[in-house]
């Protein structure tokens, strides 16, 4: 296993993305709907609202110890 998988925050960021991409797939959403349609911008928000909050989680230095991924990003 990766290192970066073996934080329990991690594990739980990459969890949540990959249940939301599932979900995307799965009922082939369209960025219209997401345009238009609350519940679905709702669906969509609250995991990634999870996973901010995960990657604030996340202690400093694991964050330095792997800097290539862009934790800003991610958390915005």
């Amino acid at each position: 296993m990766h290192e970066i998988f073996r934080s329990a925050a991690y594990q739980k960021i990459y969890e949540n993305a990959v249940k939301l991409h599932e979900y995307i797939v799965i009922h082939q959403m369209k960025k219209e709907d997401l345009l238009t349609e609350v519940p679905m911008q709702w669906l969509v928000t609250t995991p990634l609202y999870n996973i901010g909050e995960h990657v604030y989680n996340l202690s400093r230095e694991y964050k330095e110890a792997h800097s290539d991924v862009q934790w800003a990003d991610v958390r915005a």
